[in-house]
């Protein structure tokens, strides 16, 4: 899945409120975007994600708060 397909996917689950989803698709797109090289958009991705995992009591969390730790986004 490329990041444009991502993004029409995040639009989607947005628009539906489907949170699970949102959790999944942020952070594929944020490692897609870091396996890019593109740090900073990657963060962002993966910090929606975090936020939505928080939010819902995912147990992806843990795991999306160690990858924001790893960039200096999180201490």
């Amino acid at each position: 899945m490329d990041l444009a397909q991502l993004d029409a996917a995040l639009l989607t689950a947005h628009a539906a409120g489907d949170r699970s989803a949102l959790v999944r698709l942020y952070k594929k797109a944020g490692e897609l975007r870091l396996s890019e090289g593109a740090i900073d958009a990657g963060c962002f991705y993966l910090t929606h994600a975090y936020i939505y995992a928080l939010e819902q009591g995912d147990k992806a969390a843990p795991a999306l708060r160690a990858r924001l730790v790893e960039y200096g986004r999180e201490e």
